[in-house]
């Protein structure tokens, strides 16, 4: 995985909170007090990154919201895949498939699901995965 300057996250960050879009503005205060670039946003987690490179969960249904590191290589992968989409100058944080990877076999290795783009895959974008990877504690 390829680091990316600290100021391209800083740029993103400062653009999703300059966006227009209605339907994120509830998250915009917790970008601003966290300092994160929102990759996936689920029902009740919404997985990014910080400038300095840290994976990070904000759960906004928790007792206490709050941001807490990342630590699953599957659900950085998954929040790297989806926040490319977005945000295409990342493609360079996504990990080279290691050698024990298995190609998905729900989306045939293109990472989304045909005639549901909306949709994350079970592999969650990669197109692979690592037989055995925990997937516990998905985001909501």
């Amino acid at each position: 995985m390829t680091s990316l300057s600290p100021t391209v996250i800083e740029e993103r960050i400062a653009d999703f909170l300059a966006s227009p879009d209605s339907k994120l503005e509830w998250l915009k205060a917790p970008v601003r007090a966290h300092r994160f670039l929102p990759l996936y946003v689920g029902w009740s987690s919404t997985l990014g990154l910080q400038p300095d490179g840290s994976f990070v969960r904000w759960d906004q249904e928790a007792a206490t919201p709050g941001l807490k590191p990342l630590s699953s290589r599957y659900w950085r992968r998954m929040a790297i895949s989806q926040g490319v989409k977005h945000y295409p100058e990342l493609a360079s944080l996504i990990p080279l498939r290691p050698a024990e990877a298995v190609t998905c076999s729900v989306c045939g290795g293109s990472g989304t699901l045909a005639g549901a783009p909306q949709i994350v895959c079970e592999c969650g974008g990669a197109g692979w995965s690592i037989p055995g990877e925990d997937k516990s504690d998905p985001p909501g």
